[in-house]
């Protein structure tokens, strides 16, 4: 045992120290895995990640999808900005507070944009823009009748009601104010499954008999549920903003010289007209092809989805790209022929055994068979499916062979010519500068490829987030 102990020892010391470095490198992973939980993560950060990123709730004012088209005040707004920084947007769908303010806090996203209310309370541990619009607390309830609950006059009334609220609103904190203000119990419930708006549906259909909303998304509900009454005021006039990280300094500083030129513009009373005042908002709401009431995206929506899958696509890709191509009007004819929803060329509607007369769902058909073709032009070029849509997308736009010259020279000048974004569309952006052996197919101006690629793929992302699959 003599003999044995001292080797021990050195084993012993030896792995003190491989825990010890193990640990550290546990530790350095871990940090750099979560960025911005200790130290700034500003607009010079987000630059270099490449896009913006802006946390959004479903509603009919903010963000919703009508016919097809991604709308909302909110998205109105964020998409102006982020051609401001000539970044592109990312929109993450969060409906519960609590979590929004951890990826923000995490830089998961970089702005919170779902009317939050500025209270003294979270100025302690972020930062708000400057003021986008005005509005106040208003009670929800039925409007009075012989046979519904107790009419609420004023906020005295209250005493003794049970009234529903959205977990981690302001409405929660105001009503345990008001509460103490008439001194007397108004029972909270919170509610982490609805959001204000599916609340305020549950008052309209008798489910709940009262609950809190902001002013402005109450005037607009009382649009589509004709016995809503919303005359209550709880509040006073309050400021409603972005949330930003309070280590990001020059975000914020950017974000509200922003504001202050874009609200003396007429940009901004037209789209707070459109989405707060305009009686369409009814219509819109009421209509079948809202993301609201009907989920659907346009009338072929049944068509879209029995043939996406011969391609492995989701129908609501698919779906994105029809509108791009024809908005999903069967008798849109190009300047150069192209027709039908997935306005195909004539020469390439001829393979498919289709022409202009054709019904809807034989153009659908077509178009995907011709998907199809493409996708095995590309599958030994581009491995990874979801690379492969892109390039899909680009050739459908403009032909299999620019593409195919903009791979050639992102190989030559050492760029991965199976990725698309800052790689091969780089390429067909500057093709015409590049008039040498590799480009067989002739120069090009690649800008509406370029752009379309990227519409197609954004507004599919805006359908997975509104529409269910």
């Amino acid at each position: 045992m003599k003999q044995f102990y001292p080797h021990f020892k050195v084993y012993l010391i030896s792995f003190a120290v491989i825990i010890f470095f193990v640990s550290l490198f546990l530790v350095y992973k871990k940090e750099k895995s979560s960025p911005a939980v200790a130290g700034s993560y500003d607009l010079k950060e987000i630059r270099k990640r490449g896009k913006i990123i802006a946390v959004l709730d479903r509603n009919s004012i903010d963000y919703y999808a009508y016919k097809g088209r991604p709308m909302g005040f909110q998205l109105d707004l964020l998409r102006r900005f982020s051609e401001y920084l000539k970044l592109p947007l990312e929109i993450i769908v969060e409906d519960n507070y609590a979590k929004s303010l951890k990826m923000l806090g995490t830089a998961q996203c970089d702005i919170i944009a779902t009317n939050f209310t500025i209270l003294k309370e979270q100025k302690k541990h972020f930062a708000f823009s400057d003021p986008i619009i005005q509005t106040r607390q208003v009670l929800v309830q039925r409007k009075r009748s012989k046979n519904g609950p107790s009419y609420i006059e004023t906020a005295l009334d209250l005493a003794k009601k049970t009234v529903y609220v959205k977990t981690g609103s302001a409405f929660h904190n105001r009503l345990i104010s008001l509460s103490e203000e008439i001194g007397d119990t108004i029972y909270v419930k919170d509610s982490v499954r609805y959001t204000s708006e599916m609340l305020i549906k549950l008052v309209s259909e008798g489910v709940i008999d009262f609950t809190v909303a902001n002013e402005n998304l109450a005037r607009v509900n009382a649009l589509y549920y004709s016995n809503i009454d919303y005359s209550v005021p709880l509040s006073l006039e309050q400021n409603t903003a972005w949330v930003i990280r309070k280590n990001a300094p020059n975000l914020e500083y950017i974000i509200n010289n922003w504001l202050k030129k874009i609200k003396k513009e007429s940009f901004f009373s037209a789209i707070y007209h459109k989405y707060f005042e305009s009686e369409m908002q009814s219509f819109n709401f009421k209509s079948e092809f809202s993301s609201f009431n009907g989920n659907k995206i346009s009338a072929f929506d049944a068509t879209i989805k029995k043939y996406s899958g011969l391609i492995g696509w989701d129908w609501r890709l698919l779906a994105s790209l029809i509108y791009q191509e024809s908005k999903f009007r069967v008798d849109t004819v190009s300047l150069r022929g192209a027709f039908g929803l997935m306005q195909l060329m004539p020469i390439t509607a001829q393979g498919f055994n289709v022409d202009s007369s054709s019904s809807p769902e034989e153009n659908i058909k077509a178009g995907i068979m011709y998907i199809k073709w493409l996708d095995n032009q590309f599958i030994d070029r581009v491995e990874q499916q979801e690379e492969r849509i892109k390039f899909i997308l680009a050739a459908y736009n403009i032909g299999l062979g620019h593409i195919f010259d903009a791979q050639a020279l992102a190989k030559e000048h050492g760029r991965n010519n199976q990725k698309w974004d800052n790689n091969v569309d780089f390429y067909l952006l500057n093709n015409s500068k590049n008039l040498d052996s590799l480009v067989r197919n002739g120069s090009v101006k690649g800008r509406e490829t370029y752009a379309m690629v990227r519409k197609v793929m954004e507004r599919y992302h805006h359908y997975k987030n509104l529409i269910a699959e």
